[in-house]
């Protein structure tokens, strides 16, 4: 099976090809304007309309500036492509359903690579707390200046912390409170003198279950989540963007015991269980169990705002 990626970002030269070249059936093609540094073997195009045009690959993963992805999205769905896309999926809610309805309508597969939660620390994190109980979380994700190129700088490239990172509070909110009602307590945004937000925080209230979430620009690095759970306090650090390069670690502190435990997990890309995931539900053609979540996402987004 071909797939073919829109755009030499960060994100795929760091990770998402290092995970592609593990699944043996799977060949890569790349439409950039920049030229491949590490493997001049893959087919390139140079622009994204010829690429999806002329592709024999039956998957479209966009990994473009967050403005781009619902333009690209349509077009790789009219000409029949599966698409992934980067997150955040789409601009708004909008964009959002018009993809899902188009992809439904063509029988094609739609997908938001977020995979924090893909990570074996998270699995084993949900096997030992008990959400019944009173749980208190507390979530940070804080990240230094930016350089003044990058395109999260720029409201017209679909920049600002909301939108980018407001698929991590999203997917905290679904992974916690499941079907669990709540209310959104307090939600704040702060603008810089561009008018473009560089924090957001959000706390949210359910009958069990507590979350105080933050998210910043231009701050000391800062990447964790803090759970208070039936007596035990556990510490995961990070929790939104895991290395792939360095084994990560969580602490859990019994307050009954008084004791501190920690369990180390070896490195690990979160990608290789999210693609193997991806392509086990396309060979089976369940796609509504990805439509009803990225609906899902981009409705406690837009709640959220």
């Amino acid at each position: 099976m071909k797939i073919l990626i829109l755009g030499n970002s960060s994100l795929f030269q760091r990770k998402i090809y290092k995970s592609l070249i593990k699944f043996k059936k799977i060949s890569i093609e790349v439409a950039s304007k920049r030229r491949l540094k590490f493997n001049s073997k893959i087919k390139i195009y140079n622009t994204y309309k010829y690429a999806i045009d002329k592709t024999e690959a039956k998957i479209v993963y966009i990994s473009l500036i967050n403005s781009e992805h619902f333009k690209w999205a349509l077009y790789s769905l009219k000409n029949s492509k599966h698409v992934i896309i980067d997150k955040p999926f789409t601009i708004n809610l909008k964009q959002t359903k018009t993809l899902i309805n188009l992809a439904s309508k063509k029988k094609l597969f739609l997908s938001e690579a977020v995979v924090f939660h893909k990570h074996k620390q998270f699995k084993k994190l949900f096997s030992m707390i008990n959400l019944k109980k009173k749980t208190n979380i507390i979530a940070s994700f804080h990240i230094p200046k930016l350089n003044k190129n990058n395109f999260r700088n720029y409201k017209k490239y679909g920049g600002g912390c909301f939108l980018d990172m407001s698929p991590y509070a999203a997917y905290l909110i679904h992974l916690f409170l499941k079907n669990n009602k709540y209310v959104i307590d307090k939600s704040h945004r702060k603008k810089n003198i561009k008018n473009l937000d560089d924090f957001f925080s959000v706390i949210i209230d359910s009958s069990k279950i507590k979350i105080l979430a933050s998210f910043k620009f231009n701050s000391e690095y800062k990447n964790q989540i803090f759970i208070q759970n039936n007596s035990r306090q556990y510490c995961i650090n990070y929790a939104f963007s895991p290395p792939i390069d360095k084994p990560v670690s969580m602490k859990i502190f019994d307050e009954i015991k008084k004791k501190e435990y920690i369990i180390h997990f070896k490195k690990q890309n979160t990608f290789d269980v999210y693609f193997s995931e991806l392509f086990n539900l396309l060979k089976n053609k369940k796609y509504n169990f990805y439509y009803n979540e990225i609906e899902k996402i981009s409705k406690i987004r837009k709640k959220i705002l």
